[in-house]
């Protein structure tokens, strides 16, 4: 028995990816043991539950792979400040004290938890990290063809955007394009002017797109982010992020747009500053997909290929990734991969490791990993929930409470892959009652307004009511992009469609989960679920039974379905 580890970390999202004999066995975010949203420092207590799980040793471990090149990362970086030292000294500082801090101690805070040697420790290139990451989600007759794997992120070591050609084992780089001409970072500066916080944030400008228009886009791509084919330049003028750590646009951004834009005082669409920054999110919108699908077009042109994968934190952008796809043959394959940024980086180092130890891909299937949890003892459920009902009678309930508009949290076992909760860590209702929605939505998960929730329904359902795209319907199974409702969309699940009629749909199609099983039976009474990740705002998805409880305690839900029945939260006197 031989382990292979990935890891990634000290940026954001800090994650583990382990491989037991060449199989893909695990995948740990450390937030899910700190609970704390986006956990960045070395993965200790994620690594130590590995090693006291599966008794890994230094004997048993063939290797450990860092998702990046921490001194190229670092010197890239600084490099880019020293260009103006007295403006930059604060950003040089930070970025200093960050990297000493973090990457560049990767191997003796490694071991200082793990006992390993030098020789089996190795560092990955930061986007072949995200293009393995990818690539271990294509179909296996694929996989070993021709491929061209895009990565699209802030930076990675000294990059911004890539284009890796793969056939088998072999990869080549075909084109880089250098920092700090990056789109990532272009979408983050619109992200941070808007209100919103970089790295986290920027899912919400994407939900903000949709009420704006495009006013700015122009402007954008003539004046602060020039791009021919497959080459952008960013104008540094407008960006700060080379200079401080505190904001990424300059005064002179600020000249052109206005005020940077604050939500608390936001409360209408109506709102001076809601209409701003919707314009400005559309705008970015506009320029990010039409920068993707001009990359894109020229690396399929340039190159025979029997598929293409896309990743880095640009691909979390759904709505981009949804507006290539329909703007490509639907002969062309594509993949992008459940957890696409930071912390799926970590399934592509172990990939790397694989095929420094083998000179075999990784390859799986599966969006569920990883042992219980916390097994689901009788003792605890019952010291903090009521048992309403046994599996084999509970049916008919859920059913009974789904149709009658009342709200139910999923706990089962395996935990979803990405940053997206796929029903085994969800909140979930029917789409038909637009009330329940928007008490979800507003009140519940208390998020932002002019945020849309993700639908949930069956393949038949998804082909009748949506435009689905051909060559990527798989990446539908785990919410990788947003699809256009059809005309005969039924007004009655209005509430599972954004402002501009599409949705980030995920298809259901494994025949044994229950919330299959469930939409089965509801099949022409509610045809399509709501389904939204079980966590309170601004705190990282359920691990165990003790975080269902204190959750389902702040949100105010009062149901919870496991595999050993359905239970009652009970709630202290």
């Amino acid at each position: 028995m031989t382990f292979i580890l990935g890891i990634s970390s000290y940026f954001h999202d800090s994650s583990i990816c382990l491989l037991k004999d060449g199989e893909f066995v695990e995948f740990l975010k450390e937030e899910e043991f700190t609970r704390i949203k986006g956990s960045k420092g070395f993965p200790v207590r994620a690594l130590k539950y590995l090693i006291n799980e599966y008794a890994l040793t230094h004997e048993t471990i063939d290797l450990v792979v860092f998702y990046e090149k921490p001194l190229k990362s670092w010197t890239t970086r600084t490099t880019q400040s020293l260009r103006t030292p007295k403006k930059s000294f604060k950003l040089l500082s930070h970025q200093l004290k960050e990297f000493w801090n973090g990457s560049l101690g990767f191997a003796s805070k490694l071991r200082k938890t793990l006992d390993i040697s030098e020789d089996k420790i190795k560092y990955a290139p930061h986007h072949f990290s995200h293009a393995l990451s990818a690539l271990t989600f294509v179909e296996k007759d694929i996989a070993g063809k021709p491929m061209l794997h895009f990565v699209l992120d802030g930076v990675g070591d000294d990059n911004c955007q890539s284009i890796i050609f793969t056939h088998s084992t072999n990869a080549s780089v075909v084109f880089e394009e250098k920092f700090p001409n990056s789109l990532g970072l272009f979408y983050s500066t619109i992200t941070d002017f808007c209100g919103f916080l970089v790295n986290e944030g920027e899912y919400k400008l994407m939900g903000l797109a949709a009420f704006g228009k495009p006013i700015y886009a122009d402007f954008m791509l003539q004046n602060i982010l020039r791009h021919s084919g497959h080459r952008i330049r960013l104008d540094l003028a407008w960006f700060d992020f080379t200079h401080t750590p505190e904001r990424s646009f300059s005064d002179k951004f600020i000249s052109k747009f206005g005020q940077p834009i604050s939500f608390k005082k936001v409360k209408t669409v109506e709102d001076e500053d809601f209409v701003r920054a919707a314009n400005l999110a559309k705008s970015a919108q506009v320029v990010v997909e039409t920068v993707i699908q001009s990359l894109v077009e020229w690396g399929v042109n340039k190159f025979e290929c029997a598929g293409i994968t896309i990743s880095g934190g640009v691909a979390q952008n759904s709505l981009a990734m949804g507006s290539l796809i329909r703007h490509l043959p639907p002969h062309i394959a594509v993949t992008i991969p459940p957890s696409p940024g930071d912390s799926g980086a970590a399934i592509g180092a172990a990939h790397f490791g694989k095929v420094l130890a083998s000179n075999q891909l990784l390859h799986t299937t599966k969006l569920y990993f990883g042992r219980q949890s916390q097994p689901p003892h009788l003792n605890i459920l019952d010291t903090m929930f009521e048992r309403v009902s046994a599996p084999s009678e509970m049916d008919i309930i859920i059913d009974e409470l789904l149709i009658g508009g009342e709200i139910i949290c999923t706990f089962f076992s395996g935990k979803e892959i990405g940053p997206r909760a796929l029903c085994n860590r969800s909140i979930i209702c029917s789409a038909n009652n637009v009330s329940t929605v928007t008490k979800l939505n507003t009140k519940i998960k208390k998020r932002e307004f002019f945020r849309p929730l993700a639908p949930v329904m069956l393949p038949e359902t998804a082909e009748q009511f949506f435009h689905l795209s051909e060559n990527s319907k798989k990446n539908y199974l785990w919410m990788a992009l947003t699809a256009k409702a059809k005309d005969n969309f039924p007004p009655q699940y209005s509430a599972a469609l954004h402002a501009d009629k599409t949705a980030r749909i995920q298809i259901l199609d494994n025949k044994d989960h229950y919330i299959f099983k469930t939409l089965v039976r509801l099949k022409d009474k509610v045809d399509i679920l709501i389904n939204t990740s079980f966590n309170v705002s601004g705190d990282p998805i359920v691990h165990d039974f003790i975080d269902c409880y204190t959750n389902m305690e702040r949100l105010g839900v009062e149901y919870l379905v496991t595999e050993t029945g359905l239970f009652k939260i009970i709630c202290p006197e």
